[in-house]
């Protein structure tokens, strides 16, 4: 950049930089030398995530997410070994120009900036961090998907959840190590070992498990989720409700985008709340009405609609293989994602044996307080962390 060019950019920021002083805050692309000792011998670590969580306001009663605790977490356990902490966006590429002269002995995370600063820099640990399923998986599902919306409604939609985070290009290179959150089957042929690690689950302030009258509620659904509808099986699900009056689907999350491609219909037994706060008495109500979760997802890395309602004392009601077979006997999993098929699933489940349900519903409810709380997911952090750098001595 010439000295007249870089003259007339800096006289244009100073024009228009306090009328996009919030977005100026909240979407700062990096964080630099947090826990930095002032040691030249200081170990340097960098984290491809997400770091706009440094530059708002966390309150735990409205937050929608449960990224930021996660990524905190991370951050505190890196300086627990002692590292000075790089933190830079996922996919912004622009960053590693700012930090391209630093020397790092551990890169974690993911994204474009990973792959990249991984390539600049192969002397460094380089820990890949999976959230999701393989993409080649989660590409080739959400297809099957989308055709078969089609095949039932004559609407073409597009991809929308496979391939944000990760590609191909990504996960075809072999780093030192990978955490997995998905079916870790699914790299086991790519990686002598793959760690898995459960993610957190948001958890209502005033929840209280206690007995519910299953004979009522296992004829009630909850759908929890955002975007991507198709890719999380929301459209399935209303086709069913909209042929029969006897079960009731309670939908929570459905964002305006989502709503107007399923248009969902005006009926009694389909009941779409927007999005509702965790944190809030509303919820509480909802699962109170509630006996199942359901998320009949194609590909998810242990989806926290799912870790959240198991807190909440919800069965899970899952696809075989799309990321959640680790929950083994705390889930009741689906082998397919076909209509006549979830009929006869979702009818055979509102006829579940009750003193089952109860049972069941208790030992949901305690396995994830045990695995799904932040603790828990700090405590496993930490051991795996740990693990792979005694490999590295």
């Amino acid at each position: 950049m010439s000295d007249i060019e870089g003259k007339i950019k800096d006289r244009i920021w100073r024009f228009v930089r306090d009328r996009f002083y919030p977005y100026r805050v909240k979407d700062s692309p990096l964080v630099l030398n947090i826990n930095y000792n002032c040691s030249y011998s200081q170990k340097r670590a960098l984290i491809c995530y997400l770091p706009h969580f440094y530059f708002q306001t966390i309150d735990l009663r409205t937050i929608g997410r449960t990224i930021p605790f996660e990524i905190f977490k991370i951050v505190k356990i890196l300086s627990e070994f002692g590292y000075s902490i790089d933190l830079i966006s996922v996919n912004d590429t622009q960053a590693l120009d700012i930090i391209k002269g630093n020397r790092y002995s551990l890169i974690f995370g993911f994204g474009e900036t990973f792959l990249k600063i991984t390539q600049l820099q192969p002397a460094a640990l380089s820990v890949f961090y999976v959230t999701e399923n393989h993409p080649e998986f989660s590409f080739r599902e959400e297809k099957k998907r989308l055709d078969y919306f089609y095949e039932r409604h004559k609407r073409k939609a597009s991809i929308e959840r496979s391939g944000r985070y990760y590609t191909t290009d990504h996960v075809a290179v072999t780093y030192d190590h990978i955490i997995a959150m998905g079916e870790v089957e699914q790299f086991s042929d790519q990686y002598e070992r793959v760690y898995s690690i459960y993610p957190t689950g948001f958890l209502n302030s005033d929840f209280v498990f206690k007995h519910k009258d299953h004979n009522n509620t296992r004829k009630h659904f909850l759908w929890l989720g955002s975007s991507a509808v198709i890719h999380k099986g929301l459209d399935l699900l209303i086709d069913i409700m909209t042929t029969r009056d006897d079960i009731t689907l309670h939908i929570c999350g459905l964002d305006p985008k989502g709503r107007k491609l399923l248009d969902v219909p005006q009926k009694s037994n389909i009941v779409d709340y927007g999005f509702v706060n965790i944190n809030s008495e509303a919820f509480l109500k909802i699962v109170e009405k509630c006996s199942f979760s359901i998320l009949p997802s194609c590909s998810e890395g242990m989806a926290t609609s799912i870790t959240t309602s198991m807190l909440h004392g919800l069965i899970p009601v899952v696809i075989k293989d799309s990321g959640f077979n680790r929950l083994g006997e705390n889930a009741i999993f689906l082998d397919d994602y076909r209509i006549e098929y979830l009929n006869e699933m979702v009818s055979k489940l509102a006829e579940y044996e009750l003193d089952e349900l109860e049972l069941l519903s208790k030992k949901v409810f305690e396995f994830a307080s045990k695995n799904f709380k932040v603790e828990a997911y700090e405590k496993e952090f930490r051991s795996i962390l740990l693990e792979i750098l005694k490999d590295k001595s």
